[in-house]
C-alpha cells in the first residue's frame, strides 16, 4: 500500500474516532419530538396541507410522518429541539405537507392522540 493511501485511512480512522462518544456511539443532533396538532387548513390542490401545532421558540419543525388509510389519514409531526433551556410556552407553529396521494375526502388525524384535526 502506497504512503499516501496509508496517510488517508490513518486520517479517516482518526476522524471516526473523533466523532464518537465515550460509548463509541456517533452523537446525535438535537432532540426529535412529537408535537400535538392543532388544526390543519388543506389547500386547492387537495395534495397540500397546512399543519398548525404546539412548539417553542427554541425549536424548528424537523419532518412528517403520515399514513393513508381508506376513510383517514393520519399524521405525526416532529420538531427539533434546538436548546435543553427553553420554556414550553405552547406557542403555535406552522408546516407544510404535501401528500403522496390525493386528500379525497378523508378525514385527519393526529396519530399522536387520535384526534380528527380536520374533518371535510
Amino acid at each position: 500500500m502506497s504512503f499516501r493511501r496509508v496517510a488517508i485511512l490513518l486520517a479517516v480512522t482518526l476522524l471516526a474516532a473523533a466523532c464518537t462518544t465515550k460509548t463509541k456511539e456517533l452523537p446525535q443532533g438535537p432532540p426529535r419530538e412529537i408535537r400535538i396538532i392543532n388544526n390543519v387548513i388543506v389547500g386547492d390542490n387537495d395534495h397540500t396541507l397546512t399543519v398548525r401545532y404546539w412548539g417553542t421558540e427554541c425549536e424548528e419543525f424537523s419532518d412528517a410522518e403520515v399514513e393513508y388509510g381508506i376513510t383517514q389519514i393520519k399524521v405525526t409531526i416532529y420538531a427539533l429541539v434546538t436548546t435543553d433551556e427553553c420554556e414550553r410556552s405552547g406557542l403555535q407553529q406552522t408546516a407544510s405537507i404535501t401528500l403522496d396521494q390525493p386528500l379525497d375526502n378523508r378525514i385527519i388525524i393526529d396519530a399522536n392522540t387520535d384526534t380528527v384535526v380536520w374533518e371535510p
